[in-house]
């Protein structure tokens, strides 16, 4: 499972730093009612410097843990919601 989450939080990876929240939030804002969980998990935490991956893949974990995220929907939300994610 670690692996599988690995996985899903690869799309956050060191990218250069655009800081637009306001896009971010719009991009959020049509992303599915999961996929915008992990996104307003997240939104406060990702930041350039910060372990990106580890503060999504945190998120994930607690949410397929304690049943609101099924596992194989897990990577799809969490990629999805990294792309609004790397708009900040």
């Amino acid at each position: 499972m670690k692996k599988f989450l690995l996985i899903i939080a690869t799309g956050l990876g060191a990218s250069p730093a655009y800081a637009d929240r306001g896009a971010a939030d719009a991009c959020a804002a049509g992303l599915s009612a999961n996929s915008k969980a992990i996104y307003a998990a997240a939104v406060g935490q990702v930041h350039p410097g910060a372990d990106n991956k580890a503060i999504v893949k945190g998120i994930v974990e607690n949410m397929v843990s304690s049943g609101q995220l099924g596992m194989l929907n897990a990577k799809s939300e969490a990629q999805a919601a990294g792309v609004c994610l790397k708009k900040l």
